[in-house]
């Protein structure tokens, strides 16, 4: 499962949304149903704002419900799960469901690691949870998570939430991938009522950029850009372009040395967040030059130049301190171009400081500074850092949990371009 969920590329489906409510003992009362495109863009759940008024609003009430509920409705969960190793896990005997024989595994996720939050009315709880696996016995492969929240306070007006989340093969390029299938979310309240959303995937395909869509995150109320993804390798199925698509980064581009000499200093503001929730290997960055850079007294790249980069791995270790096992991140950061005027440069960088909020807690272990360890200067020979490639660079976070806004500065260095 933590290959599958590594090695899916960003996909989209349509969604088909049913809604229901009760209270008390009477029968579920349908809502207005809703058909919307949702998938998984840069380590994100996201939908697409539909074009019609009415149905943006279906999606807001959806959203809302999802944003009570916790955090991600078809993948956030899963990845918590099977890529981090905070939940603990308890076999239990194989089982009947939907006619197969399933083996099951029970889970739980304490609220000290968990990064599962129920909100109403401005009022937020970070709970742990707990579950099972269903998965087929002659291929192991994972059918169905279900999850339920762990002692939900009073105060919230809630009184459970459960979901489950189905799984099948769908191709993809070609490639079977193990996607959501089906989704249920029962919400029930303490006065009573009972909020019910079920969702099913059809039509799931490789993520293609289309200019002027927009994206809503899920449970949140702000709008989400989605840039064009780098373009894939051609096939013959692939030749045709499509109608309308953005302009294609060439596969060679000019070297920033032709413009910075190495060792060149500069700063930039890295836009997005870095949260262990939705950033993943390969996540984009979005970079803007917070300051001119100069070369010879003279402006060469001017102050608000646009940059990009990826995360290429984010590691979560622990050290030895005091009496106890202390937690820290290593996220792995490669820069990738920069827009200077009307021309894209290819561009190799090295990380040397992060300024507020990420300085407070950070450490820039390939730093040529002689403080990159800041206050955990006693502790560096506790941190273990991997060989980094050309051009990569780690940015260490010594905290138990990693949430990094967007809107901060980072400082580099130009670096030789590889052989």
């Amino acid at each position: 499962m933590a290959d599958t969920l590594n090695g899916t590329p960003d996909f989209i489906c349509s969604v088909s949304i049913e809604r229901t409510e009760r209270t008390g003992n009477a029968a579920p009362a349908p809502l207005s149903p809703l058909q919307v495109n949702a998938g998984i863009i840069n380590g994100k759940e996201l939908y697409v704002m539909p074009s019609s008024d009415a149905d943006q609003a279906l999606l807001r009430r959806v959203l809302a419900v999802y944003k009570r509920a916790g955090t991600g409705t078809f993948a956030m969960y899963a990845r918590a799960v099977f890529l981090t190793t905070e939940a603990t896990f308890y076999i239990v005997p194989e089982e009947t469901k939907d006619g197969r024989t399933l083996s099951r595994l029970d889970f739980a996720m304490p609220r000290e690691v968990s990064h599962y939050s129920l909100t109403n009315s401005g009022r937020t709880a970070n709970l742990g949870y707990s579950g099972s696996i269903w998965t087929d016995p002659h291929n192991q492969e994972v059918t169905r998570v279900l999850l339920q929240a762990d002692d939900i306070p009073q105060d919230l007006g809630i009184k459970a939430v459960t979901q489950t989340v189905d799984y099948a093969r769908v191709s993809i390029l070609g490639i079977p991938v193990l996607l959501p299938l089906a989704t249920d979310l029962t919400l029930r309240e303490l006065s009573g009522r009972e909020l019910r959303i079920t969702g099913r995937f059809n039509d799931c395909h490789q993520f293609s950029y289309k200019r002027g869509e927009q994206f809503v995150e899920n449970g949140l109320e702000t709008m989400v850009s989605v840039s064009a993804p780098s373009p894939a390798p051609s096939s013959p199925a692939a030749a045709a372009p499509a109608p309308v698509s953005p302009p294609v980064v060439p596969q060679v581009l000019p070297s920033i040395v032709e413009l910075l000499p190495p060792n060149t200093y500069f700063e930039m503001m890295l836009e997005d967040p870095i949260d262990e929730r939705s950033t993943i290997e390969g996540t984009k960055l979005s970079f803007t030059v917070s300051r001119d850079i100069k070369k010879g007294g003279k402006v060469v790249v001017p102050m608000g130049a646009a940059a990009t980069g990826h995360v290429t791995r984010i590691l979560r270790q622990t050290y030895p301190f005091e009496t106890g096992q202390k937690g820290y991140y290593l996220v792995g950061i490669q820069l990738e171009t920069m827009d200077v005027g009307d021309r894209r440069f290819r561009m190799w960088a090295n990380l040397e400081r992060a300024g507020p909020p990420a300085a407070q807690i950070s450490f820039v272990p390939l730093s040529v500074d002689p403080n990159r360890f800041g206050q955990f200067d006693d502790r560096q020979t506790l941190f273990i850092v991997p060989a980094a490639e050309h051009g990569e660079s780690f940015l260490g976070i010594v905290s138990e949990f990693l949430r990094l806004g967007g809107h901060w500065k980072t400082y580099w260095t130009i670096v030789k371009p590889p052989a």
